[in-house]
């Protein structure tokens, strides 16, 4: 089982008590929500500074500016699980009450009721959750910001993790694809196939979302909106989100059974393109907006729907990371972002892995997509997933 190194999770720990004595805050409390769909920005601020995280369910991370750190979880489970894998990190405790379990910890540390104390992830909390901290916490100042900021470096073995989610990833695609052609295939039974396999590769979690159809308007993510069969001239349109050791990837795919139009093979040709393009600004020290700017100007190029008047077109890139979309770039790579705060956005570094999934509507096409994970290296920036390219030709 690879694992992020203790010595690495410690120095981590280290920046975080320098980030509550430059505050003046007495402690830091890092709430991560639920992690299971992919959602929220808050996933990474348990298991950044520990090397674990739950899957599901609300925990959080007392950092006190003295002392060992506490790992909270609401139920035995949690406890159980936090106990096998951070034990020499931090202490274990279960608080079905986290405001409660956090004051306890407080005062035994010998810290007043009134001391500031920073919180990061209130956002993603559950309402019940975040009402019980804030009853227990009278002076809390929110330090999402900082605790994304620390987030930025990232070690090599964050990325070896994802090299291997990218690798399940693509088995994923290449099963898909396998099966996509057997007779009498369905799409929710291959939907159930492609995420068994990447649960039989030990990821934490594989999903799929498929569209199948001649010319699908949109990714599919519900079972009812699949057509019942898949059938000669069917489009298969897919896209995995795989997560190994809390770390995630993701790969976008399109395939065609039988010969494919003049329009789609070009069409599936320019999303390369600009897949390229995006690849060729990423490197140390470059802004991190290029990379959106890049492929909304060659996407906006090639489609003659704008992002607003578009039928179905999602974000074109985001940061890979501890979460689905990791925080330290998430506001630079957004298409609606302020450009106006573009100088003082944030730079690449070694190691950041983003999403580069150009997407869009063409008419008498529908919804075409490709996407790849992509890590910045000292020299510029790779493809992690490995999965040919382009359109798959299925017999």
């Amino acid at each position: 089982m690879m694992v992020i190194p203790q010595e690495v999770l410690e120095e981590r720990i280290e920046r975080a008590r320098d980030l509550a004595a430059e505050r003046g805050l007495a402690a830091l409390v890092l709430c991560s929500a639920s992690r299971a769909g992919g959602a929220g920005q808050s996933g990474g601020n348990t298991a950044y500074f520990l090397g674990y995280s739950t899957f599901n369910g609300a925990v959080a991370l007392l950092i006190p500016a003295q002392g060992r750190p506490i790992a909270f979880g609401p139920g035995s489970n949690e406890k159980r699980m936090f106990r096998a894998r951070v034990s020499t990190m931090a202490e274990v405790r279960q608080a079905a009450d986290f405001g409660a379990g956090i004051a306890q910890a407080l005062d035994e540390l010998g810290i007043r009721e009134d001391a500031p104390i920073g919180l990061a992830g209130r956002p993603d909390l559950p309402v019940r959750i975040e009402r019980n901290i804030v009853a227990r916490l009278p002076r809390l100042i929110d330090v999402d910001a900082a605790v994304h900021k620390l987030r930025e470096i990232v070690h090599p073995a964050d990325v070896a993790l994802q090299r291997e989610a990218s690798r399940i990833s693509d088995l994923m695609i290449a099963r898909a694809f396998q099966a996509a052609v057997e007779p009498g295939m369905t799409p929710a039974r291959l939907m159930a196939e492609v995420e068994f396999a990447g649960r039989a590769l030990e990821a934490e979690s594989a999903r799929l979302w498929l569209a199948v159809g001649p010319n699908p308007p949109i990714t599919s993510f519900e079972y009812f909106e699949l057509a019942s069969t898949i059938s000669p001239g069917d489009r298969v349109q897919l896209g995995t989100t795989v997560c190994v050791e809390g770390h995630f990837t993701q790969g976008l795919r399109m395939a065609i059974l039988g010969e494919p139009s003049r329009d789609l093979s070009k069409a599936a040709e320019t999303l390369i393109g600009i897949q390229d393009a995006a690849l060729a600004v990423m490197a140390p020290g470059k802004p991190a907006h290029l990379i959106s700017d890049v492929l909304e100007g060659l996407i906006d190029a090639n489609c003659p729907y704008t992002r607003q008047t578009d039928p179905f077109r999602f974000q074109s890139c985001h940061q890979l990371g501890l979460d689905y979309s990791d925080p330290p770039l998430a506001y630079a790579l957004s298409a609606s972002r302020d450009k106006r705060l573009d100088a003082q956005g944030p730079l690449l570094s070694v190691g950041q892995v983003v999403e580069i999934h150009p997407n869009y509507n063409l008419p008498g096409l529908g919804h075409v997509c490709a996407g790849d994970a992509a890590v910045v290296t000292e020299t510029g920036a790779e493809w992690l997933t490995r999965y040919p390219r382009g359109l798959a030709v299925l017999g």
